[in-house]
């Protein structure tokens, strides 16, 4: 008996691999600005200069941008400090390789800025990396069984849907602009956020249309101003043997930012951007799936095993997070509030993420103050899947002061990704042994039994040696119909 199979390219998608990294470096201030004796704030840029592949690893270099917001002796009196900290980070990635398809998220964990002296600061951050690696592969489905007349080979297939991962693409973006903007003091902080608006599937490609959404924090005269700009980007992501109708989930991440405020009588905010975006592109398909198969003539020995073909998924989940933080000086009112999260996964399945704001304040005196909450939240229900990924984010972020109090209110997006496993039994080995006749009654024969609990007219047909199509005809019966415990059934035996 000769096994029919056939194989389809897929990507496997293998477990994330994580790493951190602390780093840090020393700054000097500037000989043309004023001793610094305290800081009230520090924000960070990961900028990511290198990214290199090799045989089982992953190299990353780049620097992580900080900006303190420090105090003069007179304590009315304010300036920022900028500094670089170099890094180097390599991550074991088992399977990777170059040109090998990843995802890869790098951002910025926790950043801090310590005075040592007057003249010097030691700029301190933690960094944070994820790496999601595909490696392409193939799934091998045992279609059919086949045998000469004398065999008399019996089939017993299904159609199996499954979902196949079937392209992953990587494509380079870029955004650039010189945008207008009203005297809002000096730029202390920017972050970007790349913004999908419209995604198009067509023969062999994606097209993506979107903004960067850049959102830059200036500081005038001891109060901190949030202004918002976007920057239209589209690209065309080639993706061989894409179709109509595929599904396509793209993933993107911040490379470099160089964004800065050119001050004159009509200032400038020069914005560029560029970055990545990940698309991978899955199919659902309908494959014909050989679940069972014997001889009616010939003994055989037949082996069944998974078909295994775990689909990527993602789960959305969203909570509404509400606290209260009570500051080390009572506040007036909140003028900066900065978040950054961390998803995390617990036993069960159970998504979740930790939130830490870094809130700037007044105090009744109309001195500014700076505290850090923590809000950790976690979803309300888990997620059904293998090899979880938690990417974290939030909306509607408000800081309100209540009698001295800070009331934070927010909504958690929690983004969920994971493998549902879909299984299916396929016959892996079959063998006839053409020396060895199986026992059955003569031509013609008739047996007359009752239906055990569990059985099918292929289960009873396999068990006699005789076929399926004689006995749903001898009982009057379509295929597919369900058998009633306790039902007498005719088995009939011909040559």
């Amino acid at each position: 008996m000769e096994l029919i199979r056939n194989s389809y390219e897929t990507y496997t998608v293998l477990p994330q691999t994580d790493a951190q990294k602390e780093v840090s470096a020393e700054v000097i201030v500037p000989d043309t600005q004023a001793d610094v004796y305290s800081v009230l704030t520090a924000f960070a840029v990961c900028q990511i200069k290198q990214r290199t592949l090799r045989q089982d690893a992953l190299m990353l270099e780049g620097t992580v941008d900080i900006t303190a917001l420090c105090q003069e002796e007179d304590e009315s009196r304010w300036q920022i400090i900028r500094g670089s900290v170099p890094f180097a980070l390599e991550m074991d990635v088992p399977g990777c390789r170059e040109g090998s398809p990843v995802q890869l998220r790098v951002e910025v964990l926790r950043c801090d800025a310590l005075i040592r002296n007057p003249r010097k600061l030691q700029l301190q951050a933690q960094i944070g990396a994820c790496v999601q690696l595909f490696r392409k592969d193939s799934l091998t489905v045992t279609e059919s069984a086949g045998g000469s007349g004398e065999e008399d080979v019996q089939t017993l297939c299904d159609t199996v849907e499954l979902e196949l991962v079937r392209t992953v693409a990587e494509k380079k973006l870029v955004a650039a602009d010189e945008l207008q903007t009203e005297p809002q003091g000096s730029l202390l902080h920017h972050t970007v956020q790349w913004l999908q608006e419209e995604q198009r599937i067509l023969s062999g490609k994606v097209m993506l249309r979107g903004c960067a959404c850049v959102q830059a924090v200036f500081f005038r005269e001891g109060q901190l101003r949030q202004q918002e700009y976007r920057i239209p980007f589209s690209q065309v992501v080639e993706c061989d043997g894409m179709e109509p109708g595929d599904g396509v989930v793209a993933d993107y991440q911040l490379l470099q930012s160089q964004v800065t405020l050119l001050e004159g009588a009509a200032p400038t905010l020069s914005c560029n951007l560029s970055g990545t975006v990940t698309v991978c592109v899955a199919r659902r398909v309908r494959l014909p799936v050989l679940r069972d198969a014997y001889s009616t003539r010939f003994v055989t020995e037949c082996t069944r095993e998974p078909l295994r073909c775990p689909a990527w998924k993602t789960f959305d989940r969203t909570v509404f997070a509400e606290e209260l933080c009570q500051p080390p000086e009572a506040a007036a009112s909140v003028v900066d509030c900065r978040c950054r999260a961390r998803g995390f996964v617990e036993e069960g399945g159970w998504p979740g993420a930790v939130y830490t704001l870094r809130m700037v304040y007044c105090c009744p005196m109309g001195k500014l103050h700076c505290v850090e909450h923590t809000v950790r939240v976690r979803g309300e229900e888990p997620v059904n899947a293998e090899q979880i990924t938690v990417r974290a984010g939030w909306r509607d972020l408000t800081a309100q002061v209540e009698d001295g109090a800070i009331r934070v209110r927010f909504t958690a997006l929690l983004q969920c990704r994971g493998l549902v496993e879909q299984t299916c039994d396929q016959v892996a080995r079959c063998a006839l042994d053409p020396n060895l006749r199986r026992p059955v009654p003569p031509a013609g024969t008739l047996v007359l039994r009752s239906v055990e609990p569990g059985e099918t007219p292929w289960s009873i047909a396999k068990h006699y040696g005789s076929r399926v199509g004689q006995i749903l005809s001898a009982n009057k019966m379509e295929s597919g119909q369900e058998l009633a415990p306790g039902k007498l059934m005719l088995i009939p035996f011909s040559d």
